[in-house]
């Protein structure tokens, strides 16, 4: 692992960031921060930009949700490892264990004590979710839940356990490979492979039946 700071910003990253990376990154952490988006498309508060050396990518916000928003949106306590950092590695781990996802390049905060953070992602270029999939092209879904439960037997068999993983969290290219996103809290399950994917299947089923998706998203669960 690689430290640099820029400033008051401290990254984390594989490979060093030439100082025009740090330069570009550190003006996006200090923009306005979007409005987060919620529902089928999960969770996520996204900046999108050009990364001089590397190329388009993604920063995703660290933002918190529920009735402590209102009071603070954006900070966290540190007592160890920030959140950002965790699901940096988290997806370094699962892209080691042959898991499809956007390539992580870096992660940062700011602050020691109460801290903001973001991750930085390669950018998945013509993508969109597979919930959205589902309903506008639906004839596609037989190759592409073929794609998806090979990336879910990866998953399981490194017993990692993305604790959100929903068709608004699988992303499709127009080449029709699929991706996995959003490792914020993921961590290792230490049970059997039976019961991690029966937890899978749980959480996957209560997401499609609560935003009324089609049921030939349920088929891996047979």
């Amino acid at each position: 692992m690689v430290h640099q700071t820029r400033g008051a910003y401290h990254f984390g990253a594989s490979r060093p960031l030439s100082e025009e990376a740090l330069s570009a990154l550190v003006a996006v952490f200090q923009e306005i921060e979007p409005d987060s988006t919620s529902g089928l498309e999960g969770r996520r508060s996204v900046s999108r930009l050009e990364i001089p050396r590397i190329g388009p990518a993604v920063v995703k916000h660290y933002r918190r949700g529920g009735m402590i928003a209102h009071l603070n949106k954006e900070r966290y306590l540190r007592t160890g490892k920030t959140r950002c950092q965790k699901e940096y590695e988290q997806m370094v781990r699962a892209r080691q264990a042959g898991v499809n996802i956007p390539e992580p390049i870096a992660f940062a905060f700011k602050g020691l004590v109460l801290y903001r953070g973001w991750l930085v992602t390669k950018e998945i270029a013509y993508q969109q979710t597979l919930a959205r999939l589902s309903l506008r092209e639906p004839e596609r879904l037989p190759a592409v839940m073929d794609r998806f439960r090979k990336q879910l037997a990866k998953l399981v068999a490194h017993g990692l356990w993305h604790v959100d993983l929903h068709p608004g969290n699988v992303l499709i290219d127009d080449g029709g490979r699929v991706f996995l996103v959003d490792f914020d809290k993921a961590r290792t399950f230490r049970g059997a492979g039976c019961r991690l994917l029966a937890k899978y299947r749980k959480r996957w089923k209560r997401a499609v039946e609560k935003h009324g998706l089609p049921q030939e998203l349920l088929a891996f669960l047979d």
